[in-house]
């Protein structure tokens, strides 16, 4: 395996056109070589005469294939040590993009975990809640029922309380009315039979009253009793008996019974009264 030589040794070679150091070793023990001999005393045994000077003839000096070839291997693995840094950092940056990548996937993928589990959790929370507030309303409704219930129950004894008060103010009632109506009655008949009996007083047959014939009068009162008119409403068919009845509640003039009558009994019942005369009363 070939091991590329380091840069700065490269550059230095280059600079020095392509010699080794082993070259500029040698011309500088050469160079000192001749400066020894050039500072010695030659004698004259030593000297040698010099023919006069032979001109050579100067040509193209080729370039050194040698070099030339360590020149171009040097090239060559300059280049390769620049290929494989370029590949080794193209590789470190793809190494660190994967990483990087990765990274940043990781990242993503935890990122979206945590908010995968946020949601569960606040779906979770929300379904708790609506549970929550499922068993508030049911509860909530279950109230209402009761609340409900109670008071329709409050409300039937209520009515029923109000209905068994109201029949008994009705059976209060139609007892006083009943006793109210019993009095009213018994003191209507009472005042009926006294004024039928003064009026009795002053009634006189005529020769022509038979046995079956009726004829009812009005009769007109104040409260003092006293009478104001007396009409025949309903006629016997026979005059002289109309004008009979007529007159004896005329000739009655004013019924004293009545005065001390409730002023409500007397409106109700005897403002205004119709009798019945048959001639058969009368007898008896």
């Amino acid at each position: 395996m070939r091991i590329p030589l380091p840069r700065f040794l490269l550059r230095l070679l280059l600079t020095k056109d392509g010699y080794p150091p082993a070259v500029v070793v040698t011309l500088l023990l050469h160079g000192t070589l001749i400066y020894f001999l050039l500072d010695r005393d030659f004698s004259a045994v030593d000297m040698v005469n010099l023919e006069g000077p032979q001109f050579v003839t100067a040509t193209v000096i080729q370039e050194n294939p040698q070099r030339l070839r360590r020149l171009e291997e040097l090239r060559r693995q300059t280049e390769a040590a620049e290929a494989a840094e370029r590949q080794r950092r193209q590789e470190a940056d793809r190494q660190r993009q994967q990483q990087e990548a990765a990274r940043q996937q990781a990242e993503r993928e935890a990122q979206a975990a945590r908010e995968r589990e946020a949601q569960a959790r606040a779906e979770a929370e929300r379904r708790q809640q609506e549970a929550a507030q499922q068993r508030e309303r049911e509860a909530e409704q279950a109230r209402a029922r009761e609340e409900a219930a109670r008071r329709e129950r409050e409300q039937q004894l209520a009515r029923e309380q109000a209905a068994r008060e109201e029949a008994a103010r009705q059976a209060q009632a139609q007892q006083q009315a009943e006793e109210a109506a019993a009095a009213i009655a018994t003191a209507r008949d009472r005042y009926i039979a006294a004024i039928r009996q003064t009026i009795s007083y002053n009634w006189s047959l005529p020769p022509s009253a038979r046995n079956g014939m009726t004829v009812v009068v009005r009769i007109q009162l104040v409260p003092t009793g006293e009478v104001v008119d007396a009409r025949v409403i309903q006629s016997s068919g026979d005059a002289a008996f109309d004008r009979s009845a007529e007159q004896a509640v005329l000739r009655s003039g004013r019924f004293p019974e009545l005065q001390g009558m409730d002023i409500s009994l007397f409106e109700r019942e005897f403002r205004t009264v119709n009798l019945l005369f048959r001639p058969e009363d009368l007898l008896r």
